[in-house]
């Protein structure tokens, strides 16, 4: 559950310090951040326990990782964060074909 949360706070509270990313301490989050942390994981409680567990052993395969992997999955993450809906419709087509092996 711990691992649950902190998951939640980093996803709400990343900030960028030079290659590492960091979750600040609850005091130190604007309440904008605060509130978003809150949404997280008010979300996660009302999920069925199989998406929960499926989100917990993510996340512990994700902190298993090197650093580095670590740091370019958040940067791919980052990458379609910022891409525009057309591209995020276009990126999300084409891996669906690609998983589908129709690529």
């Amino acid at each position: 559950m711990r691992a649950v949360i902190a998951m939640m706070l980093l996803m709400a509270t990343a900030v960028p310090s030079g290659a590492q990313r960091y979750v600040r301490d609850w005091n130190q989050l604007s309440p904008q951040e605060q509130q978003r942390a809150w949404d997280n994981y008010r979300h996660y409680q009302q999920m069925p326990q199989q998406r929960r567990d499926s989100i917990e052993n993510r996340f512990q395969r994700f902190q298993s990782l090197p650093p580095q992997e670590q740091q370019r999955l958040r940067q791919n993450y980052d990458n379609y964060r910022n891409q525009n809906p057309a591209q995020r419709q276009q990126f999300n087509e084409q891996y669906r074909r690609w998983r589908s092996g129709r690529h």
